[in-house]
């Protein structure tokens, strides 16, 4: 598939910093997560299936290659892509989409900016045009003034193999299905309008990349390759190091900084490790090998020696989990319902940004010296 450095993933970074393709050159990507190789091979299902009139089921066993890893599609991942494959056959019914076009490459500048969109669709009365995207990831996304979404139609309007089915669209409504969240379809309606604005803020944008220089901190830089290399975001890092929490006003002005200095020293340590096992030296660091466990080296003779020893005592029984017996009930082809015997329970509460998925806890008891702190 073709990759443009200009792209849906990358469009809120070239809005926000024209500069991040000159920084960014010589610096290797950094490689993409089991989390996100995963979510890829979603994608490809969502694919086959919209191509091929098929549903996910009918591709279990299907092998999906990346980076050199292999992801077979079997019975544990079913449940997520039947639900992303529900709700884009119910939102199609909804909006009325008669012509589909899965997965095409659009460009708004010939190899210089576009990229695949997961999903076009128009409605039979051609005035309203939907562009989807599917997200399998945990992280919350919203598609109001979403510039990847925004991109992806801008890119579709440009191109002269979709231009055609913007000829009577009214409305645009941008999608994007979540199956990891509740309510799973996510969606914003607006207007050409608002894409004519857009398309002049993405130009002047790529016309500024090629003499950028000074980068432009923001919540942009979370997978820029050179956010660890670049001195205006290091130097946003130390401003941020001296912000005080010692009252309310503070400790706002401080928590706005926590999401964007944590993925700073994130993509820092990668780049650090990269260069580290790559023979590079840096002062101040190393690469070690991680604590050793240990293990048997050679179970079958183990076994051997400590039965005699400690008889069946050298073994222990104990249930398998809820996801362990599940998983244990369907090899065999066994039904029981497993969730009348089980309770959920949380060991606490713990910090998330807003756009986790999970309900907020509430209020708790605040020790006395921290609302003192806090009034």
């Amino acid at each position: 598939m073709k990759h443009l450095t200009i792209g849906g993933s990358t469009a809120a970074r070239t809005l926000g910093c024209p500069a991040w393709i000159n920084k960014s050159k010589d610096i290797p990507k950094r490689p993409g997560g089991s989390a996100a190789i995963e979510g890829s091979m979603h994608h490809e299902i969502m694919e086959l299936c919209q191509n091929t009139g098929t549903r996910p089921w009918d591709h279990l066993g299907f092998e999906y290659k990346e980076a050199g890893t292999t992801l077979v599609f079997d019975e544990d991942h079913l449940d997520l892509s039947n639900i992303a494959y529900n709700a884009t056959n119910e939102l199609f019914k909804e909006l009325d989409i008669d012509e589909l076009e899965v997965e095409p490459f659009v460009e708004i500048i010939p190899d210089v900016a576009g990229g695949s969109i997961d999903t076009i669709g128009l409605s039979g009365d051609r005035k309203t045009l939907l562009i989807l995207d599917y997200k399998f990831g945990r992280v919350k996304v919203s598609p109001e003034e979403n510039a990847q979404m925004m991109f992806y139609a801008l890119a579709a309007k440009t191109d002269a193999k979709t231009s055609d089915l913007f000829e009577k669209v009214e409305k645009l409504v941008l999608v994007i299905v979540q199956p990891r969240h509740s309510g799973v379809v996510f969606r914003w309606v607006t207007d050409m309008g608002r894409l004519n604005t857009f398309e002049k803020h993405l130009k002047t944008s790529i016309a500024n990349v090629k003499t950028a220089k000074k980068g432009t901190p923001g919540a942009h830089c979370g997978w820029c390759p050179a956010s660890a290399f670049c001195p205006e975001k290091r130097q946003e890092a130390v401003v941020a190091s001296t912000l005080r929490t010692s009252s309310h006003n503070e400790l706002m002005a401080s928590a706005a900084a926590v999401q964007e200095v944590e993925a700073w020293v994130k993509a820092t340590k990668e780049a650090l490790y990269m260069q580290l096992t790559t023979g590079i030296n840096i002062p101040g660091w190393k690469v070690v090998e991680k604590k050793a466990t240990r293990k048997w080296a050679k179970p079958a003779l183990a076994e051997k020696a400590l039965v005699e020893v400690l008889g069946e005592s050298a073994f222990k029984k104990e249930l398998l989990t809820v996801a362990q017996m599940e998983k244990k009930l369907k090899s065999k082809g066994k039904l029981y319902p497993v969730e009348t015997l089980v309770e959920r329970k949380s060991s606490g509460t713990t910090l998330a940004p807003e756009s986790d998925s999970r309900p907020e806890a509430g209020a708790t008891e605040i020790p006395s010296n921290l609302a003192q702190l806090l009034k």
